[in-house]
Order: C-alpha cells, then structure tokens, then sequence
C-alpha cells in the first residue's frame, strides 16, 4: 500500500515538472510547481517527517507560488501583454541536469541511512517546545526582522505609486 502511495506521490511531482517543462504561460507553470511541492510534502509525510511537509506546503506551496502569481499578474497588468517564459541552452541545462541526477544517484545509493527511534514520536512538539524555550530570541528576531522587511516593503509600494 505505501509503495502504491509513493509511486502516485512520484507521478504528481513528475507530472508538475513535466507541465513546468513544457508550458510557455508562467501562470500554469507556477501552478504546476505547487503542484510539485505539494507531492513532496505527501512524500515528506510518508518519511514519517510532518514538520517539513508542513513547512513545504506552507512556505513553499503556499507562499512563494503566492508570491510568483502575484508578481507575474502585477507584471502582466503593467505592461499589458501576456509574460512568457522561453528556453535558452536546454542542451546544457540537459547535461547539467543528467550529472546532478547521475551525482545523487552514485552518492544516496553508497549511503546508509539509519532511522533514529527517538525522532518518531512527537517531532513537531519537541521543535516547537524548542523554539519557545530555548531558542525564544532568534525566533523573536526572526519575526522583528521579518516585520520590518513587510513594512520597508509596503512603504516602496507607497513611494512607488506616489510617482
């Protein structure tokens, strides 16, 4: 049964990076890159790894596909024509791509990994527990940095329009 869930999880990420690959509209290759990270997450939740899917789907899926739509559709209201993306070296992206597949494949399979029986149970408790007890400051400026990025942001925006 999980190899069955696994096998269709590998087929949405394919069929996203195939869609990636082969569409021109940056709208529906964002599309299909949600898409993709949101079968890595079901993978992530099939490795017994909660906290990083929910990462994957909230940063990743959620966020910065979000923030790709918007750009591209703020992009495309500016200027009045569709955005589209092209192909420039498919040949070296293709080899590139083959070493790096070849280069993980050589270095996964000498691996071995172990499973560490203390990580199974609670993860997602213990990181948060973590974060609030021990790493509370970096966390806290974390956040005090983020805010002042949002708002730096908006007043860009402000003077941006004020022109």
């Amino acid at each position: 049964m999980i190899i069955t869930i696994q096998i269709f999880l590998v087929l949405v990420v394919l069929l996203g990076v195939g869609v990636i690959l082969a569409t021109k509209n940056i709208i529906h290759a964002a599309y299909a890159l949600c898409l993709s990270l949101v079968g890595i997450a079901g993978i992530y939740v099939i490795l017994m790894s909660e906290l990083l899917a929910v990462v994957q789907i909230m940063l990743y899926a959620g966020g910065v596909v979000i923030l790709l739509a918007f750009g591209v559709m703020m992009t495309n209201r500016l200027r009045g024509e569709k955005v589209l993306s092209g192909s420039r070296n498919q040949l070296l992206g293709a080899m590139i791509s083959l070493i790096l597949f070849g280069s993980l494949v050589f270095f996964i399979s000498n691996t071995s990994f172990t499973v560490s029986e203390n990580l199974k149970q609670d993860q997602v408790k213990k990181i948060g527990v973590s974060f609030l007890t021990e790493h509370i400051v970096a966390f806290e400026l974390i956040a005090f940095v983020l805010l002042v990025a949002l708002i730096g942001a908006a007043y860009l925006a402000k003077a941006a329009t004020d022109e």
